[in-house]
């Protein structure tokens, strides 16, 4: 499924000519820059991709009503990959092979972008995916770049918090999937570092229907802590039959189930848990002079609805391709040089980016928060910008 989004600039002019878009008035040709997008609309993950999209689309309308870039208007192609890695392969290589495309938004499908990456690095093609996947940065890799806090930093900023509450024997529980798996294995590695024993780990199947013979397992260990990693729906099964057998551990989130729609699912069964993320999602509670504040409250306008973490994620990937276009030019190269050179500090509406060329993973522990789900929405109580 194609959808096209159009991002229009204007060219400052005394005339108007026929065929440029509603809103321009131009004395020069209005150049047209395309960005090709892959992103799950359909298929288990689809509350990913229509988030992202979300974003996208009202960030697009914004900045072309602002006429944000001069004498171009940036056009973004979105295609859906139906949360499947294969289809997003053939949608990405169509964005590679065509030159046209000066940048591409990856994929929020973890699976996905780990499996169309490389395919950006060969073609010499900037891309940010939409998703967290360690692997996609660490090393870094060629003209691939995530302005999203990666499966290891959600691991390590919790790590911080639930040490903070002395919780030290965690059961890990996670999806078969590119973050599911990446967010296991992360916390699996830094255990030993903050002094976590691992008292289960429980891999399972997006489209398995009930955990209760998992949970009962884990309900009748020493564990302290049910740490969850999956953003599928079988997320809302495992919050709600969590609270009906009455687990007295703690269940731990992830910046992944900030969604309206998540929470709004499991309500009141989340309330309590655990949870972190980046700045953007809890941008009301920053502040008043924060640099996040203003940039997070501006994608709220202009969405039209309360953040949720794939807002926040695609709004954020966007700014960083948006600063990057204006200050490195609008090609490939010039894209890719800026994103690794020039961005370092950036505010965007999920915090502040810090890209190198040793580094392609933007957001840093500054921008992080962990708190819990009280009356089923977020609240920050531990991170650098809420300290007291």
């Amino acid at each position: 499924m194609r959808r096209l989004l159009v991002l229009a600039t204007a060219v400052v002019a005394a005339c108007s000519v026929a065929l440029v878009p509603a809103g321009f008035s131009t004395g020069q040709q209005t150049r047209t820059v395309y960005i090709g997008m892959d992103a799950p609309l359909t298929g288990p993950q689809a509350i990913v991709g229509q988030g992202d999209r979300e974003a996208v689309t009202a960030l697009v309308r914004f900045w072309n009503r602002a006429r944000a870039f001069r004498n171009r208007r940036i056009q973004v192609d979105i295609r859906d990959n139906a949360s499947n890695p294969s289809q997003a392969v053939q949608n990405v290589q169509r964005f590679v092979a065509d030159s046209k495309y000066v940048a591409i938004l990856g994929s929020g499908n973890a699976a996905a972008a780990v499996a169309t990456a490389p395919l950006a690095t060969a073609g010499q093609i900037p891309f940010l995916p939409l998703s967290p996947p360690t692997p996609l940065v660490v090393p870094p890799r060629p003209y691939v770049y995530v302005a999203l806090p990666t499966g290891r930093l959600y691991a390590y900023s919790m790590a911080r918090y639930l040490k903070s509450l002395n919780v030290q024997r965690i059961a890990l529980i996670g999806d078969n999937g590119g973050f599911g798996r990446d967010g296991v294995g992360q916390v699996k590695a830094l255990a030993s570092a903050y002094g976590f024993t691992i008292t289960d780990e429980i891999i399972f199947s997006p489209t398995s229907t009930s955990f209760a013979a998992e949970l009962t397992r884990v309900k009748n260990s020493n564990a302290q802590a049910l740490w969850m990693w999956t953003v599928t729906p079988a997320g809302n099964t495992i919050v709600k039959e969590f609270r009906q057998l009455q687990l007295p551990q703690r269940l731990v989130l992830t910046g992944g189930n900030l969604s309206s729609q998540f929470l709004e699912a499991t309500c009141p069964d989340v309330n309590a848990a655990l949870v972190n993320s980046f700045l953007g999602v809890v941008w009301d509670q920053l502040p008043r002079n924060h640099p996040v504040r203003a940039r997070a409250q501006l994608t709220q306008r202009v969405i039209g609805k309360p953040l949720s973490v794939f807002h926040v994620d695609a709004s954020t990937s966007l700014f960083a391709l948006k600063a990057a276009m204006e200050r490195g030019g609008f090609t490939r190269a010039g894209i890719n040089n800026a994103l690794e050179t020039k961005l370092r500090g950036l505010p965007t509406p999920g915090g502040r980016l810090y890209f190198g060329p040793r580094n392609h993973s933007g957001v840093q522990m500054d921008s992080m928060w962990a708190g819990r789900i009280v009356q089923c929405k977020p609240r920050a109580l531990f991170g650098t910008a809420f300290r007291r």
